[in-house]
C-alpha cells in the first residue's frame, strides 16, 4: 500500500509563491532540501493542480540580453 505525503501548510505556500519564478523541477528539489523527504515533480504538478494553479504549456522563452561591450549600434560615428 502507498503512503501519501501530509503537506504543510508551509510547502504548499511556498508552491504559490513560486509558481512563476520556479519550474516544477526546481520547486520539487527545493522542497526535497527543505522537508529532508521526496519529493518528486509528478507531486508538485498534483498539487498545483489541487491549489488550481495552471502553468503554460510548453518551454519557458529564454531572453538572450545584449550587452554594451558587443558594440552593436547603428550610429555612424561610431568605429566598428
Amino acid at each position: 500500500m502507498a503512503t501519501y505525503k501530509k503537506w504543510q501548510n508551509s510547502e504548499l505556500e511556498f508552491i504559490k509563491q513560486n509558481k512563476d519564478s520556479m519550474s516544477d523541477v526546481e520547486l520539487a528539489t527545493k522542497l526535497s532540501q527543505i522537508s529532508n523527504s521526496s519529493v518528486t515533480t509528478s507531486m508538485i504538478r498534483r498539487q498545483r493542480r489541487k491549489l488550481g494553479i495552471v502553468k503554460p504549456k510548453g518551454r519557458r522563452k529564454q531572453f538572450v540580453s545584449v550587452s554594451d561591450d558587443q558594440n552593436l549600434s547603428t550610429d555612424p560615428t561610431t568605429n566598428n
